[in-house]
């Protein structure tokens, strides 16, 4: 005999008032694909990405650009292969971090910035440490000489713009799709010796932050969503303080007091929803057949030495992106501070809060880099220090250092295919939008 439950009014209304906080909880936990954006939205966002912003802009409703900044524009940076792609080494963030408290209070870690609206808010490094130069910046060929002596007290790296195209896919990816990667590499690091078994020295792992989301925009994967990375470079490289994220206060001027909040959240919106929007890179094969063939035989040497153990061609539901989105120990050569804004010098008592206390990145640890649109995204690795592919190559140590070992000890050929494949992956073409 079936029987029939029926819920009265009230216990539907009872119902809602249990499920609905829950599932408003949940919802920056859930990715069911890539977000719609309309043609307007797109539009709306691409002229906020484009725009020269301007202190006391009237777009604004505080102080508008600055009082410190790196650049007036989003594309001032993003603009390699058309509006969203990376950026040159001159346009490199200085990233600095201390191991002790600041005398006078300066932020333990976070960003010198190149720029100011007036003389008397700019930025220097001796600002943060007697031992650095009264300038905004170090060369990058100087901080990345490790001959150079330095101070132990205080780090100073430097961080390249990465590339925007496709990262609204990226956005959409699952989280389990991600604990899927971390969980084969961990299986292949426990098979090390049986046939078919990967290079167990490749382990990878998620970054958990520390409100339990995972981390898949920055170097360090210190963001969990394309929205938290559009609103921490508004309010860090541009001065653009927004819901949630404040501008930053001079170096030398810590009592300057923000007008207000300079965007809205709507803004914001517009601004993550035209990257969203952006057109996702490809492979372009070579029209002539030798050459075509080249680049065939060297995606299969790509995947046969263990690049693609990291560099996964298919991420879930998003193909040719030839990365798994986990961080990596990348080897004593490649480490800096430990992550992007706010990120700090890993002690004992030092914690960034932006991780999960058990989960913060060391030095040496980095995102995949996505290899979709490479060739049109150099320089390469998170400072820009390698001018061509064959030297982001040479340059991977840790877990890596067995795959660099067999690409330098692939025949010229060989090596020739695999830098012919990894110059297929191109930025899109012109500047066209394609709406999802």
């Amino acid at each position: 005999m079936a029987v029939t439950f029926r819920l009265r009014p009230v216990h539907g209304l009872a119902l809602m008032l249990i499920i609905g906080p829950l599932v408003k909880l949940a919802a920056p936990y859930l990715r069911s694909g890539p977000k719609p954006v309309t043609p307007a939205a797109v539009a709306a966002g691409r002229e906020l990405f484009l725009r020269e912003w301007t202190a006391k802009d009237t777009l604004t409703k505080g102080d508008g650009l600055g009082p410190v900044y790196n650049a007036k524009s989003c594309v001032e940076c993003h603009q390699q292969g058309g509006p969203g792609g990376g950026g040159p080494v001159s346009k490199n963030v200085t990233v600095y971090g201390l191991v002790n408290p600041h005398p006078k209070r300066i932020a333990q870690s976070g960003v010198v910035h190149q720029k100011a609206v007036r003389p008397e808010f700019q930025e220097t490094l001796r600002l943060i440490h007697p031992s650095l130069p009264n300038d905004p910046f170090i060369p990058l060929d100087e901080l990345t000489n490790r001959s150079r002596r330095r101070s132990p007290d205080v780090v100073v790296t430097q961080r390249n713009t990465p590339a925007l195209f496709g990262d609204g896919l990226i956005d959409a990816v699952p989280d389990e799709t991600l604990l899927a990667h971390q969980r084969e590499h961990s299986t292949a690091a426990r098979l090390v010796g049986l046939s078919g078994a990967r290079d167990g020295k490749t382990r990878g792992r998620i970054a958990r932050l520390a409100d339990g989301r995972i981390g898949r925009f920055g170097w360090k994967a210190e963001f969990a969503s394309l929205s938290d990375f559009v609103k921490a470079a508004c309010a860090n490289e541009l001065g653009l303080s927004n819901p949630g994220r404040p501008q930053a206060t001079p170096l030398g001027k810590l009592n300057y007091k923000a007008e207000g909040e300079d965007l809205t959240d709507a803004q914001c919106v517009l601004i993550t929803d035209f990257i969203r929007a952006l057109p996702v890179p490809g492979q372009i094969l070579p029209g002539d057949r030798k050459e075509a063939a080249l680049v065939k035989a060297g995606q299969e040497r790509f995947a046969a030495i263990g690049c693609a153990d990291c560099h996964s061609q298919q991420l879930g539901p998003v193909a040719g992106i030839y990365s798994d989105m986990l961080l990596h120990d990348m080897g004593v050569e490649l480490e800096s501070s430990t992550g992007y804004y706010g990120s700090i010098i890993p002690q004992p008592a030092i914690q960034n809060d932006r991780f999960a206390s058990s989960e913060q990145p060391t030095p040496a640890e980095w995102r995949t880099a996505p290899l979709w649109g490479v060739a049109d995204s150099g320089p390469y690795l998170h400072d820009g220090r390698a001018k061509t592919l064959r030297e982001a190559i040479e340059l991977h140590g840790g877990e890596a250092r067995d795959v660099t070992a067999k690409f330098l000890a692939a025949s010229p050929l060989d090596q020739d295919a695999i830098l012919a494949f990894l110059k297929s992956l191109r930025a899109p073409s012109g500047e066209s939008v394609a709406v999802r």
